[in-house]
């Protein structure tokens, strides 16, 4: 058995004692590998964790974004920011702040479309704060 197969039966693996002897086969079937092979191994290894961080890493900017608007979101319209700001519906606004998915994908904010929404709460609360100093 190859050690991809076995990391992935390790990353299934239900106890500790199973997961132990997995990594002893792949310590075994590591140290029976050339030096190439060895970086070969590693490259690809650090190559599909790096992946799986960066997917990890989108699913929190989505959290944080759901989080940070929930508390504002009571008192601003989304839907005006959303015709406003980017000429689409609350809809399409929605389903980038929860993450929805659509068309088999999770729809998320490109990253101009991020800034964009920013300097819509920031002009939005801008024009807030102008508007308290000329009623007070």
């Amino acid at each position: 058995m190859d050690i991809k197969q076995l990391m992935l039966q390790m990353s299934n693996s239900s106890s500790e004692r199973e997961e132990k002897r997995i990594e002893d086969e792949i310590a075994l079937q590591f140290s029976l590998l050339s030096d190439e092979e060895k970086k070969v191994i590693q490259k690809e290894f650090l190559n599909e964790l790096n992946a799986k961080l960066d997917e990890v890493d989108k699913a929190i900017k989505k959290i944080d974004i759901a989080l940070e608007i929930s508390e504002i979101s009571k008192y601003i319209s989304l839907s005006k920011i959303a015709s406003d700001y980017f000429g689409k519906s609350k809809e399409w606004l929605y389903q980038r702040i929860k993450g929805y998915t659509v068309n088999g994908k999770p729809a998320t904010f490109t990253d101009e479309e991020r800034k964009k929404f920013s300097f819509a709460l920031e002009n939005i609360s801008r024009m807030a704060h102008e508007t308290s100093l000329k009623i007070s």
